[in-house]
């Protein structure tokens, strides 16, 4: 008995056949995109929440609660605030400079991380230069705000920050420099050989800077530079640059007992970024 001969396929169904796999994947695609904006927009949401809720639970104008916020992370070494803005964050530091870049506070994994102090850093700020990375997403979450500091309208309406300490001291950081550097770690130094090697690097910041400031540094002064990343990627880092100006008394709050200390000014003598 003959077999009966296969109808072969015609170009017009191959043509078909490969349209509806084409259509399928595109599918998937979309559905997967769609997933992941889902995922990254959730992600900001509940980042952004978890923040505001710990701002707000932990901190007052004038003080930080950081005897219950190291019961939630012992590696917490300060507290950044600019007034009028959602730039309220905790500092962390640990020996690794790419954890807290996909880290909250809470040790939960989550986009927006945790602001960090570069792993070569002391936690007490009184290295010459410390530098702090956190993310600066586009909505303006995170440290995305400082990039307000290109504008200079920006800097003069905002010239200053506080930083708090657990100790009790509480760091006014006045802004003196808004500059785009490279993302690498002889553009963005965290010591010093000599004393006009840090002059060196103040001059830089000066004149690459989007505004001009009238804050004196000198060789005995130590700053503060918070360090981004673009959100829109690329080598460059955003650095945002603070002298310590000043010590001040503070209140701060343990489980049981309120505190006022009184501080006095500290004069300190002293590989590629991270990607955030």
């Amino acid at each position: 008995m003959k077999r009966k001969k296969r109808k072969s396929r015609s170009k017009a169904d191959i043509i078909t056949g490969v349209l509806y796999v084409l259509f399928g994947l595109i599918v998937l695609a979309t559905l997967y995109g769609a997933g992941r904006l889902v995922y990254l927009l959730m992600g900001t949401t509940v980042g952004n929440h978890y923040y505001a809720a710990l701002a707000e639970k932990y901190t007052t104008e004038s003080s930080v609660d950081f005897t219950s916020l190291s019961a939630e992370n012992p590696e917490i070494c300060a507290w950044v605030k600019l007034d009028d803005t959602v730039i309220d964050f905790p500092i962390v530091h640990t020996t690794d400079n790419t954890y807290y870049l996909t880290h909250l506070l809470s040790e939960k994994k989550n986009k927006l991380g945790t602001p960090f102090i570069d792993a070569g850093n002391a936690t007490d700020f009184t290295d010459r230069h410390t530098v702090i990375y956190g993310h600066a997403l586009k909505s303006g979450a995170m440290f995305g705000t400082f990039w307000e500091y290109e504008n200079p309208n920006y800097f003069t309406r905002h010239p200053s920050m506080t930083l708090y300490l657990p100790d009790g001291r509480q760091l006014t950081l006045a802004v003196f420099a808004c500059a785009r550097v490279e993302g690498v770690r002889s553009a963005i130094p965290i010591s010093f050989s000599t004393e006009a090697e840090f002059l060196t690097f103040i001059d830089d910041l000066h004149e690459v800077s989007a505004f001009s400031s009238s804050v004196k540094v000198s060789s005995s002064d130590r700053i503060v530079s918070f360090c981004m990343i673009s959100p829109d990627g690329g080598d460059e880092r955003l650095l945002v640059s603070c002298k310590i100006t000043e010590d001040s008394a503070m209140t701060t709050i343990t489980n049981d007992t309120t505190t006022t200390l009184e501080t006095e000014t500290i004069t300190a003598e002293p590989e590629t970024t991270p990607e955030g």
